[in-house]
Protein backbone atom coordinates (compact mmCIF):
# COMPACT_ATOMS: atom_id res chain seq x y z
CA UNK A 1 0.00 0.00 0.00
CA UNK A 2 1.42 3.36 -0.98
CA UNK A 3 0.87 6.32 0.90
CA UNK A 4 0.34 9.86 -0.72
CA UNK A 5 0.55 13.06 1.55
CA UNK A 6 -2.75 14.48 0.97
CA UNK A 7 -2.86 18.86 0.61
CA UNK A 8 -5.87 20.36 2.27
CA UNK A 9 -7.20 23.47 1.28
CA UNK A 10 -7.53 26.24 4.12
CA UNK A 11 -11.20 26.00 4.63
CA UNK A 12 -11.00 21.49 5.03
CA UNK A 13 -8.00 22.07 7.76
CA UNK A 14 -10.90 24.69 9.26
CA UNK A 15 -13.49 21.64 9.07
CA UNK A 16 -11.19 19.01 10.32
CA UNK A 17 -9.75 20.84 13.58
CA UNK A 18 -12.59 22.89 14.65
CA UNK A 19 -13.80 22.15 18.34
CA UNK A 20 -16.56 18.97 18.90
CA UNK A 21 -18.59 22.21 20.77
CA UNK A 22 -22.07 21.21 19.00
CA UNK A 23 -23.28 17.99 18.06
CA UNK A 24 -24.11 18.74 14.02
CA UNK A 25 -21.91 19.51 11.64
CA UNK A 26 -22.99 20.54 8.17
CA UNK A 27 -20.55 20.78 4.83
CA UNK A 28 -21.94 22.46 1.81
CA UNK A 29 -20.10 23.08 -1.32
CA UNK A 30 -20.13 22.20 -5.30
CA UNK A 31 -19.68 18.25 -6.21
CA UNK A 32 -15.81 17.77 -5.90
CA UNK A 33 -15.04 20.30 -3.99
CA UNK A 34 -13.75 17.99 -1.19
CA UNK A 35 -16.27 17.86 1.38
CA UNK A 36 -16.64 14.27 1.67
CA UNK A 37 -12.74 14.13 2.10
CA UNK A 38 -12.44 16.78 4.75
CA UNK A 39 -15.51 14.66 6.48
CA UNK A 40 -13.58 11.31 6.31
CA UNK A 41 -10.83 12.82 8.20
CA UNK A 42 -12.94 15.00 10.80
CA UNK A 43 -15.02 11.77 11.67
CA UNK A 44 -11.72 9.29 11.68
CA UNK A 45 -10.63 11.84 14.57
CA UNK A 46 -14.05 11.71 16.34
CA UNK A 47 -14.11 7.87 15.85
CA UNK A 48 -10.21 7.88 17.81
CA UNK A 49 -11.46 9.27 20.64
CA UNK A 50 -15.45 8.73 21.63
CA UNK A 51 -16.38 6.51 24.03
CA UNK A 52 -19.66 5.07 21.75
CA UNK A 53 -19.09 1.48 20.19
CA UNK A 54 -21.87 2.08 17.60
CA UNK A 55 -21.78 4.64 14.66
CA UNK A 56 -23.59 4.90 10.86
CA UNK A 57 -23.04 5.97 7.79
CA UNK A 58 -25.80 6.56 5.64
CA UNK A 59 -25.95 7.80 1.71
CA UNK A 60 -28.89 7.15 -0.56
CA UNK A 61 -28.33 3.21 -0.67
CA UNK A 62 -25.57 1.21 0.88
CA UNK A 63 -23.05 1.14 -1.74
CA UNK A 64 -22.67 5.02 -1.69
CA UNK A 65 -22.21 4.68 1.65
CA UNK A 66 -19.40 2.49 1.42
CA UNK A 67 -18.14 3.92 -1.53
CA UNK A 68 -18.08 7.55 0.30
CA UNK A 69 -16.96 6.88 3.07
CA UNK A 70 -15.40 3.78 4.04
CA UNK A 71 -13.38 3.50 0.66
CA UNK A 72 -13.20 7.68 -0.23
CA UNK A 73 -11.63 6.70 -3.17
CA UNK A 74 -8.03 6.09 -1.23
CA UNK A 75 -9.34 8.58 1.46
CA UNK A 76 -11.86 6.71 3.49
CA UNK A 77 -12.02 5.53 6.84
CA UNK A 78 -10.39 1.81 6.00
CA UNK A 79 -7.89 4.00 4.30
CA UNK A 80 -7.25 6.15 7.38
CA UNK A 81 -6.94 3.53 10.19
CA UNK A 82 -5.13 0.91 7.61
CA UNK A 83 -4.35 -2.62 9.43
CA UNK A 84 -6.58 -1.67 12.48
CA UNK A 85 -9.84 -1.79 10.25
CA UNK A 86 -11.60 -4.24 8.84
CA UNK A 87 -14.79 -4.97 7.05
CA UNK A 88 -16.98 -7.48 8.99
CA UNK A 89 -20.50 -8.50 9.34
CA UNK A 90 -22.90 -8.87 12.11
CA UNK A 91 -26.72 -9.15 12.97
CA UNK A 92 -27.05 -5.63 12.44
CA UNK A 93 -25.43 -5.73 8.91
CA UNK A 94 -22.07 -4.82 7.25
CA UNK A 95 -19.71 -2.22 9.10
CA UNK A 96 -16.00 -1.31 9.33
CA UNK A 97 -14.72 -2.54 12.75
CA UNK A 98 -12.30 -0.04 13.63
CA UNK A 99 -9.70 -0.56 16.89
CA UNK A 100 -8.88 2.34 18.31
CA UNK A 101 -6.87 3.60 21.41
CA UNK A 102 -10.25 4.10 23.01
CA UNK A 103 -11.59 0.48 22.22
CA UNK A 104 -13.68 -1.28 19.14
CA UNK A 105 -15.78 0.93 16.63
CA UNK A 106 -18.28 -0.41 14.70
CA UNK A 107 -19.32 1.90 11.78
CA UNK A 108 -22.56 0.53 10.14
CA UNK A 109 -23.09 1.76 6.51
CA UNK A 110 -26.48 1.71 5.54
CA UNK A 111 -29.04 3.23 3.03
CA UNK A 112 -31.31 6.19 3.80
CA UNK A 113 -32.95 6.87 0.10
CA UNK A 114 -36.04 5.43 0.34
CA UNK A 115 -39.34 5.65 2.24
CA UNK A 116 -38.52 1.92 3.96
CA UNK A 117 -35.11 2.45 4.78
CA UNK A 118 -35.95 3.29 8.12
CA UNK A 119 -35.98 -0.66 8.99
CA UNK A 120 -32.18 -1.04 8.59
CA UNK A 121 -31.73 0.91 11.65
CA UNK A 122 -34.51 -0.93 13.91
CA UNK A 123 -33.15 -1.48 17.11
CA UNK A 124 -29.83 -0.12 16.93
CA UNK A 125 -28.05 2.03 19.63
CA UNK A 126 -26.05 4.68 17.82
CA UNK A 127 -23.24 7.32 18.93
CA UNK A 128 -22.46 9.24 15.74
CA UNK A 129 -24.38 9.34 12.36
CA UNK A 130 -23.29 10.76 9.03
CA UNK A 131 -25.29 11.81 6.45
CA UNK A 132 -23.96 11.29 2.77
CA UNK A 133 -26.18 14.20 0.15
CA UNK A 134 -28.82 14.32 3.46
CA UNK A 135 -30.64 16.38 1.04
CA UNK A 136 -31.42 12.98 -1.02
CA UNK A 137 -32.38 11.06 2.05
CA UNK A 138 -35.64 10.25 2.92
CA UNK A 139 -37.22 12.44 6.12
CA UNK A 140 -38.15 9.55 8.02
CA UNK A 141 -34.91 7.75 8.12
CA UNK A 142 -33.12 11.53 9.05
CA UNK A 143 -35.30 11.49 12.11
CA UNK A 144 -35.01 8.21 12.93
CA UNK A 145 -31.03 8.49 12.96
CA UNK A 146 -31.65 11.65 15.16
CA UNK A 147 -33.54 9.32 17.88
CA UNK A 148 -30.96 6.30 17.56
CA UNK A 149 -27.82 8.65 19.03
CA UNK A 150 -30.37 10.46 21.97
CA UNK A 151 -28.38 7.99 24.10
CA UNK A 152 -25.35 8.60 22.84
CA UNK A 153 -21.80 9.31 25.37
CA UNK A 154 -20.90 11.63 22.79
CA UNK A 155 -23.15 12.50 20.25
CA UNK A 156 -22.46 13.56 16.60
CA UNK A 157 -23.86 13.89 13.56
CA UNK A 158 -21.91 14.89 9.87
CA UNK A 159 -24.11 15.89 6.71
CA UNK A 160 -22.81 17.17 3.49
CA UNK A 161 -24.87 18.16 0.44
CA UNK A 162 -24.69 19.59 -2.56
CA UNK A 163 -26.95 23.29 -3.53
Amino acid sequence: MSKTAIKFAPKQLEAIYRPYNYTFDVLEGTPRSGKTTAGNFRYADYLSWTRDTNHLIVAYNQEQAQRLFIDGDGTGLQHIFGGLAEIKHNELGSHLEIHTPNGIKKVFYKGGGKSNSVGAITGMSLGSVVFCEINLLNMGMIQECFRRTFAAQDRYHLADLNP
